[in-house]
């Protein structure tokens, strides 16, 4: 069952990245209409609840970490509301150990192999397959990687389509 109302940790970009993912989303949007929604990558999630302790952790974490490099897969879409069409992301060491060390500042188990998709969102809703099959082969190849610079606790409430930013903490 899914979790509507809970707070998560997404993964943002620098300024020059997230204009290119926001010209990228924007033509997709065009086509698959969608909720409004920040451009970002979740790391984790849900949390019940949020506390100052767990932001003074992550503040620290945050400050201590470098800027993370994320690689591409390419376009991808799943008849799911929440992934709906995306871009694929590597599942790779370092963000895999950059999630451990979240989970880890709240004491919580992660199972780091499976039911992650890291992935940045284009567009939510249900969407009919050949519709994104079409726009797939429209978009620009986007194939390199890109940097994860931020860490955001953000509040979300899928039942009335709120993702509320409340906390960003840049990496090094």
């Amino acid at each position: 069952m899914r979790i509507s109302k809970a707070y998560w940790l997404w993964g943002l970009f620098p300024s020059k990245e997230t204009n290119v993912l926001n010209k990228i989303k924007a033509n997709v949007q065009s086509v698959l209409k969608s909720p409004v929604f920040e451009t970002h990558i979740t790391l984790t999630g849900p949390y019940l609840k949020s506390n100052n302790l767990f932001l003074d952790k992550l503040k620290t974490f945050c400050d201590s970490k470098n800027v993370v490099l994320l690689d591409i897969n390419g376009y991808d879409f799943q008849q799911e509301k929440f992934k709906s069409f995306y871009i694929s992301i590597k599942n790779s060491k370092h963000l895999k150990k950059l999630r451990k060390n979240i989970y880890e500042l709240n004491e919580l188990d992660l199972d780091i192999e499976n039911n992650y998709s890291p992935h940045i969102s284009l567009s939510y809703g249900n969407h009919e397959i050949k519709e994104k099959k079409e726009l797939i082969s429209k978009l620009p190849k986007f194939n390199k990687q890109i940097r994860l610079s931020k860490i955001a606790l953000v509040e979300v409430d899928e039942d009335i389509n709120l993702w509320k930013i409340l906390e960003s903490f840049d990496l090094n």
